[in-house]
């Protein structure tokens, strides 16, 4: 404490279109390394700055691109027709616990090795606001973050308000829009850093714009505490933002070195009470028996790229009066980053808050739930009780070893449990192996096979390709003796497009990333492809990811982007699809895409969240329970129930089709927050709908969650064999 710098990272421009802080960076680099005067001084001698010029260098060198292409035409300074990140646009701002993107694990393994105590994440927002937001964010805190971390956080926003303030920066606001709710967006405070969001006033990408003063919102024109000195209205530039941001790096960084042992020794402070935990829950449990291992240990993965310390039993030991084996991983709470493991674990109950006593509810400002083991459907227990057991500690976290099981025959089986079962259905179609799907329940030898576990017939050298498979993927294949009489589903690769819209859809990016991960070959679909090809002749499955009927139709009109980026599928568009479907095609809906598929294939089905208002039904992205029918190909591989994301989606009244999975009778809510949850009763959320010779499939969720919800991945994944699959008799 006594000698140590207080570490600083800033990160700058992490969306690319919020150009500022990045052009900001530069200067500040420069005026730190080449000015003498006292407050350089004071920094440089009591600070270590980490400085992220830019989050995603790609993403800005597009966007740079697109602006210096239609300078002075009128799309100067617009959007572009696709996402400034290669998957996940502005969603990857909510990538601090998953860490799927390269951007997110590069940072987060500068931030583990440094540990700062202050991260500055600058950011923009719209342009009839204030000029500048900074914290203290408004409530709710998730209730792991260290209340050391949440009045740090207030003191640095406030500071830095007061120095903007000072200067005659007008229209800096703190308290107002932001919380601190998810890790998602805050993976600092559970780390020991506080992380100061600043949100300046956009312009457009660097283009200045004029904002009167009237055309401001009506809680930025009048003087408050939260924003005492209000700004006037005029020219707004990019140069302002990047002396706003210059000015709150700065200050930040004075603040930083004037408290640099303040800093330190509530660091310390907060990692000790950490360590010296005594309150439930004492640990969580993770059994190594698991219905889906490979999700498992990408869980157990992730949470250790957060530093979270995981043990493995040695010997069986007994917590709850239950006995546990060997194979157990255990996460004690008592442990430098047990907060951040504990938020994840466990199931998030968002408290009500209403705008004033016996008024409407205030909402969230983004999803509100984020545990990993409803998401990624791994079985974990909470033990708030000490026990006693000997443990090791691991350092790193394998796939346990399969195997192929059995002699040569007439082939092998395996399961459809898991992801990687599909991985593995995926490398064996594509050496041109024959693949089935049992479409009954099979008893060989007193053993029953599941409903939709997975055969390949034999041929020459079938062991050695199902060898090298089982060593990269945790599939265990079965020999089958002979062949046996049943109905099947024999399954082919399907010719799978991805509908593009230039409206860019962060869902769609998701849905590349995800299909890429787990190796399923598909292919862009845009506008031009949709209104002109003989859709049927091309592909056997087309996928319409999370976007609005209108988006879909329409497009975005040419007074926003040049002509050849707008107009949507069109008229020409949805006939083809209807004839695509008519002649034995699959098409598949993700989430608010389904209302595009009720209206314009006049479908018997009612969604029955259009008929609600927000303040009788809303949910702000939560974990829900549906029930499933696991008979369905859709559903094969899981059980009678499981848990779903809501966010935005569709509530299915079916009159047509067949209900795949449906909520319960009563209140689903697993982890978040629901208003309102009477309106799911019984309702459906995932439906096949027959359409000619072919299929709709509807699929009423976000069921690749931001990549996150690995247990709802195979929804979308049987769907897409499915749609090309032909029901036969072995």
């Amino acid at each position: 404490v006594n000698q140590g710098k207080t570490v600083v990272m800033i990160n700058c421009s992490l969306h690319a279109t919020e150009i500022g802080a990045s052009q900001m960076s530069m200067k500040l680099a420069y005026d730190l390394a080449a000015n003498h005067d006292w407050q350089t001084g004071e920094i440089l001698e009591n600070v270590i700055l980490l400085l992220i010029p830019l989050h995603n260098p790609d993403g800005v060198q597009m966007v740079v691109d697109w602006y210096r292409k239609y300078l002075g035409t009128t799309y100067e300074g617009g959007h572009m027709p696709w996402l400034y990140h290669k998957y996940v646009g502005h969603d990857n701002n909510r990538d601090w616990y998953m860490f799927t993107q390269q951007e997110s694990r590069l940072t987060i393994k500068v931030h583990n090795e440094w540990h700062p105590q202050i991260i500055l994440d600058m950011h923009q927002m719209g342009s009839q606001g204030a000029r500048l937001f900074v914290p203290p964010f408004v409530d709710p805190f998730e209730p792991n973050v260290d209340p050391i971390i949440q009045q740090q956080a207030a003191m640095m926003g406030i500071f830095i308000a007061a120095e903007l303030t000072a200067q005659g920066k007008a229209g800096v606001m703190h308290s107002n829009w932001f919380d601190g709710w998810s890790p998602a967006r805050a993976y600092h405070h559970y780390h020991g850093g506080i992380r100061i969001l600043t949100e300046a006033a956009s312009v457009r990408l660097a283009t200045p714009i004029q904002v009167r003063f009237e055309d401001l919102r009506n809680d930025v024109r009048i003087s408050s505490t939260k924003m005492p000195l209000p700004w006037r209205g005029g020219d707004w530039t990019l140069k302002d933002i990047v002396n706003y941001d210059y000015a709150a790096a700065m200050a930040a960084l004075t603040n930083a070195a004037r408290l640099r042992e303040n800093w330190l020794r509530n660091f310390y402070r907060i990692h000790l009470k950490a360590v010296q935990r005594q309150e439930p829950p004492f640990a969580f449990l993770i059994p190594g028996v698991q219905k889906d291992i490979p999700a498992t240990i990408k869980m157990l993965q992730t949470l250790q790229l957060g530093m979270v310390e995981i043990h493995r039993v040695k010997k069986p030991f007994i917590a709850n009066d239950k006995i546990f084996d060997p194979d157990t991983f255990i996460i004690f709470m008592a442990q430098p980053y047990g907060n951040y493991a504990k938020a994840l674990l466990e199931n998030q109950s968002y408290p009500e808050i209403r705008t004033y006593p016996g008024g409407p509810l205030k909402t969230p400002y983004d999803v509100v739930a984020h545990t990993l083991p409803l998401l990624m459907g791994v079985e974990v227990i909470q033990i708030d009780e000490p026990f006693e057991v000997e443990t090791e500690l691991l350092l790193e976290i394998e796939k346990p070893a399969s195997r192929i099981v059995g002699d040569d025959g007439f082939g092998f089986i395996w399961g459809h449990h898991t992801n990687d079962d599909i991985v593995a259905l995926v490398r064996l179609l594509q050496r041109g192996l024959q693949v089935f799907w049992l479409a009954e329940e099979l008893t060989v030898q007193d053993t029953v096979i599941a409903v939709g576990s997975m055969v390949v017939t034999n041929r020459n050298g079938l062991t050695e390709t199902l060898t090298e498979i089982s060593k990269d993927l945790h599939v265990t294949f079965h020999s089958l003796a002979k062949k046996y009489t049943v109905p099947f589903y024999e399954i082919h690769l399907p010719r799978v497009g991805l509908y593009k819209s230039y409206s860019a859809s962060i869902d769609e990016g998701w849905t590349r990333w995800v299909l890429e991960q787990f190796e399923i070959p598909f292919q862009s679909l845009f506008d031009v492809d949709m209104r002109k090809a003989k859709l049927s002749e091309l592909w056997d499955v087309i996928i319409i990811p999370d976007l609005n009927e209108r988006t879909i139709v329409e497009g975005v009109s040419d007074k926003i982007f040049p002509p050849q980026y707008t107009g949507g599928i069109g008229k020409a568009g949805i006939e083809n699809l209807k004839r695509f479907v008519e002649q034995g095609g699959t098409l598949i809906t993700m989430n608010s895409a389904a209302r595009f598929a009720i209206h314009q294939f006049e479908l018997t089905i009612e969604d029955s969240s259009q008929n609600l208002q927000r303040q009788d039904f809303f949910i702000p992205g939560s974990i829900l329970q549906a029930r499933v029918t696991p008979s369905h190909p859709i559903a094969y591989g899981y059980g009678d129930t499981v848990a779903i994301f809501y966010r935005r989606s569709p509530i299915f009244n079916v009159q047509q089709g067949i209900t795949v999975l449906q909520y319960p009778q009563t209140n689903p809510l697993l982890s978040g927050w629901v208003n309102g949850e009477q309106h799911l009763f019984q309702k459906s959320a995932l439906v096949e709908v027959p359409y000619g010779s072919g299929r709709i499939i509807m699929i009423g969720f976000p069921a690749l969650y931001r990549g996150q919800a690995h247990a709802t991945f195979k929804f979308l994944f049987n769907a897409i064999f499915y749609g090309a699959a032909k029901k036969k008799q072995l």
